[in-house]
């Protein structure tokens, strides 16, 4: 653990910050829960997508997120995968749908659970890995991106009761002045998510070098893992679904 790691958990563990965020049932004021509609990302087409999915296969396991969570693999499918093979090889022998939306800051993931996402399937377990758009391309504070996320998680825990839910930190990027951000946006999150069924894991820690940012050969660009990266990550991953899968 690095230094710098090290001392905004200790400081959010003295302040108390964070342990009040999963304290509350109400939505933020800063969350915009609406669709979002970026380049050539046909966003609607691929909410569409999902719900027909749902209404044809019950999956045993969801994964949401962004672009990161899309590019991996699974279904439905994307114009872009990048590591078929490790999805694959993490999620086997289960059934699985990845609800990974390019572009998605944790408001759009918030906006797509209330649109039915997640109803009429009832999976065992949530993976979750939303906000780096919200601190790398919207500029929110981590104390905003973490109340995005929880609020988020707080949303899906009232729709899907019995399922356990996996909350991964945000992972590293290459850029150093979003390096502190993330720290302390996976600090307050591993205050605040905390609870029955609620597990928070900073598996992105392990695509990051001694300085905090994310290390070239797991990464294609600054933020979006190749599929070494996503090998890693599944191999970290692993334990934690067959765990928490068969409960």
């Amino acid at each position: 653990m690095s230094f710098n790691r090290l001392l905004l958990i200790i400081l959010l563990c003295i302040g108390g910050v964070g342990q009040s965020l999963f304290a509350t049932d109400a939505r933020p004021k800063t969350l915009r829960a609406e669709p979002q509609q970026r380049d050539d990302y046909n966003w609607a087409e691929r909410h569409e997508a999902v719900l027909a999915r749902h209404r044809l296969v019950s999956p045993e396991i969801v994964f949401i997120g962004d672009s990161i969570t899309h590019h991996w693999g699974g279904e439905p499918l994307g114009k872009r995968r990048v590591a078929p093979e490790s999805w694959d090889a993490l999620f086997a022998p289960s059934t699985v749908s990845n609800l990974g939306f390019g572009y998605d800051y944790a408001d759009n993931a918030y906006y797509r659970v209330e649109q039915g996402e997640l109803d009429q399937i009832a999976p065992r377990l949530i993976l979750i890995n939303i906000g780096t758009n919200n601190l790398g391309h919207r500029g929110d504070s981590p104390a905003v991106c973490a109340a995005h996320v929880v609020a988020l998680v707080q949303l899906i825990r009232t729709r899907q009761p019995q399922a356990q839910l996996l909350v991964l930190g945000i992972y590293p990027r290459r850029e150093p002045h979003l390096r502190d951000a993330i720290l302390e946006t996976n600090a307050r999150l591993a205050q605040a998510l905390t609870g029955e069924r609620i597990t928070f894991v900073d598996v992105g820690a392990v695509l990051a070098g001694d300085d905090g940012l994310a290390l070239p050969r797991y990464f294609r660009d600054t933020v979006h893992p190749n599929a070494a990266g996503y090998a890693r990550l599944a191999t970290e991953l692993r334990p934690w679904v067959l765990q928490l899968g068969a409960e």
